[in-house]
């Protein structure tokens, strides 16, 4: 979860919505990037007021509680764990072994090792070597 966005207008502040989404994020340690955008319901395709994580609108028209809210963060925080892959070395496992494990560089989402880059450069080389052999 990378940023949440709040839209509200005169006739729907939705003063509690964001003072609940504050307090959950704080409980949960979350640090995303937070806008508010003032707007009319047409323009968010939702009635207000409404919340959107990335993008995505996953409340309108009520004002949950800070506990739902901490379940819809928590959510949304493990579902953006399984579905982005790890990268680090290169190999984009997306946690097909774990999402702790990554078989190339043990560490998941922080910079892969140097072995592991040699041998995925390694790996390239060797690929386009019997590209261009194949294609000679």
């Amino acid at each position: 979860m990378t940023s949440i966005q709040f839209f509200y207008n005169r006739d729907f502040p939705g003063n509690a919505l964001r003072s609940n989404a504050r307090q959950a994020l704080d409980r949960l340690g979350m640090k995303p990037e937070m806008r508010e955008t003032e707007a009319a319901p047409e323009q968010v395709g939702a009635p207000l007021p409404a919340l959107a994580i990335d993008g995505e609108i996953v409340v309108s028209g009520v004002e949950p509680s800070v506990r739902e809210l901490e379940i819809l963060f928590e959510d949304h925080a493990q579902e953006g764990e399984e579905d982005s892959a790890c990268g680090a070395c290169g190999m984009e496992c997306g946690g097909v072994n774990g999402t702790e494990h990554c078989p190339m560089c043990g560490q998941h989402g922080e910079g892969g090792s140097v072995a592991a880059k040699i041998i995925g450069f390694v790996i390239l080389l060797i690929i386009l070597f019997l590209a261009v052999k194949i294609l000679s």
